[in-house]
C-alpha cells in the first residue's frame, strides 16, 4: 500500500501566536483546539508526562499541526536551513513581492532574500525563504514570467 500524506507538523511555544499568524496571515481555517493528556500519550510521544494541546489548521490541499506540549523543554531554535532534519513548508504565490510584505507586516521575518533561480528546470522562478514568528521556515516561490 502506497504511503499517503497526511500533514505536516510544528512544535509551538504558544499555539495562540502560531494559530494566529497562519489564519490571519497565511490564509490556513482553523479547527478547534484540543487537548491530549490519555495514558497514551506519553508513550506515543516519546515524552515522559507528556500533556499537549494540538490546532489542525487547513488551506486548500494543505494540512499543518501545531502542538504546544505543556511540559516543553529548550528554548526556540533559529535553525538554518542547511542545518539536518530542520524542514520548511513551501507555497506557489502568484505576488511574492506583496505575500513578503504580508508576511513581514504579520511579524515573519526573512531567512533569505529575494532571488531569481538561473539554471536548471526552476529557471526564471522567483523565490526565497522566511520564517514566521515563532522561527518556522516558509518558502515561497512565484512562477516565473512566460517567455514571450
Amino acid at each position: 500500500m502506497p504511503h499517503v500524506f497526511d500533514h505536516t507538523g510544528f512544535i509551538t511555544p504558544s499555539l495562540e501566536k502560531s494559530v494566529a499568524f497562519w489564519t490571519d496571515v497565511m490564509g490556513f481555517e482553523p479547527r478547534p483546539i484540543v487537548e491530549r493528556s490519555g495514558e497514551w500519550v506519553p508513550p506515543f510521544t516519546g515524552i515522559d508526562g507528556a500533556t499537549l494541546r494540538i490546532a489542525h489548521l487547513f488551506s486548500h490541499d494543505a494540512h499543518l499541526e501545531f502542538i504546544e506540549f505543556a511540559t516543553a523543554s529548550g528554548e526556540p531554535i533559529a535553525a538554518q536551513a542547511n542545518q539536518v532534519a530542520v524542514g520548511h513548508v513551501c507555497f506557489k504565490v502568484d505576488d511574492l513581492d506583496a505575500t513578503v510584505n504580508k508576511i513581514l507586516a504579520g511579524g515573519g521575518t526573512l531567512a533569505g532574500k529575494i532571488t531569481t533561480i538561473t539554471e536548471g528546470a526552476a529557471a526564471g522562478i522567483r523565490g526565497l525563504y522566511m520564517r514566521d514568528p515563532l522561527g518556522v521556515l516558509i518558502e515561497l516561490l512565484e512562477k516565473a514570467p512566460a517567455k514571450g
